[in-house]
């Protein structure tokens, strides 16, 4: 009778030989050096092999893929106008065309609120006519964003906005400068307010009016802020309305001034 001698730490050193073999065989096959290493001191080793054998059919896959319209790739369903439709119709077809999106491992989101009609009239005269790549992997979905066809930059403006003025008043890092456009950016007005306090205190913070066209926005905003000046015991209040200006650049609106309201 042959004994199997092998203890879990065999079959896990067994494991992580396979891996960089894996690994290996990635970067020879398809240039991927950045897995070097990348994943073998997160990751279980048992975990690490189903990411490695995700990648290696995602790039076997993509290797060989030809570009085909959606609706083909969903097997050109039929479907009605959306001005055919009335809204319980509507509201049927919309779940049949979206389960059967689903079906095929692709997925609609939103970010913001998009009627019912909108969303069929989406897919049916522009997301069925999309080309993407003719490839399909058991567990792997294709995710589209409503809003990366039609931005929704009222809402855009105002998360920027909120995330700029958090940022920019938080002293542990310099992340607002994200936000910023690549003019202001190169500029110093941003440094000299923030330099001269230790800290800030955020007591409120709104946005009392906006108004955009394509390109630029203005915003004011109603805010309560309290500076720690440096070096000293003292405090600064700025209360009142305070302003920012936006563009748009690279798809991004970005902050390209800020007033803030005088102490």
């Amino acid at each position: 009778m042959i004994q199997n001698n092998e203890t879990p730490n065999d079959k896990l050193d067994q494991l992580r030989r396979e891996n960089e073999e894996k690994k290996k065989e990635i970067a020879e096959k398809y240039g991927v050096i950045s897995l070097n290493n990348s994943t073998e001191h997160d990751l279980p080793p048992e975990i690490e092999s189903v990411f490695l054998n995700h990648i290696m059919a995602f790039e076997d896959a993509y290797s060989s893929a030809n570009p085909i319209l959606l609706y083909d790739y969903v097997e050109r369903p039929a479907y009605r106008k959306v001005e055919d439709l009335t809204d319980e119709e509507l509201t049927e077809e919309l779940n049949r065309l979206t389960g059967l999106l689903y079906k095929y491992q692709i997925i609609l989101d939103t970010i913001c609120d998009v009627s019912e009609r909108e969303l069929y009239r989406f897919i049916t005269e522009e997301l069925f006519f999309k080309e993407i790549d003719d490839m399909h992997i058991q567990g792997m979905n294709t995710r589209f964003i409503y809003e990366e066809f039609h931005p929704n930059h009222e809402h855009d403006i105002r998360q920027h906005t909120h995330d700029f003025i958090y940022s920019y008043l938080d002293k542990e890092n310099d992340f607002y400068m994200h936000f910023l456009t690549s003019e202001a950016e190169k500029a110093d007005w941003h440094l000299h307010f923030r330099q001269a306090f230790s800290s800030f205190q955020l007591n409120s913070f709104s946005i009392s009016k906006l108004h955009f066209d394509t390109d630029k926005a203005n915003v004011q905003i109603a805010c309560d802020i309290v500076g720690e000046i440096e070096g000293s015991v003292e405090s600064l209040y700025f209360s009142g309305v305070g302003e920012l200006s936006l563009l748009y650049q690279w798809g991004f609106w970005c902050v390209d001034s800020l007033k803030l309201p005088r102490s």
